[in-house]
């Protein structure tokens, strides 16, 4: 896997996450879903993502390039795992998926 994550300029938005993938940056952004979906059964907390595709050097706050949400009918039980799963959803975005 061609990888790697990066540090955010001081002008770019906080908490996004970077990682580069054949050529293009993937910045995953995670957040606790609020309100709750009591509808999702399960326990814990109910993360979401969202993934922006950018050139190299644009940064999460370009919005020209693709971007997804995660299914709001699903939610992530911790952070980390939205965050895994925002990047392999940037991956099928930039590989046409």
């Amino acid at each position: 896997m061609n990888a790697t994550i990066l540090q955010h300029a001081a002008n770019d938005q906080t908490g996004w996450k970077t990682e580069e993938y054949h050529g293009k940056q993937m910045h995953v952004c995670t957040a606790l879903r609020v309100p709750r979906n009591e509808v999702l059964s399960g326990h814990g907390s109910q993360w979401t993502f969202t993934v922006r595709i950018t050139e190299n050097g644009s940064g999460p706050i370009d919005d020209k390039g693709a971007s997804a949400k995660s299914d709001r009918g699903l939610f992530y039980s911790t952070q980390a795992i939205a965050e895994g799963m925002g990047f392999v959803r940037g991956r099928e975005l930039i590989e046409g998926a």
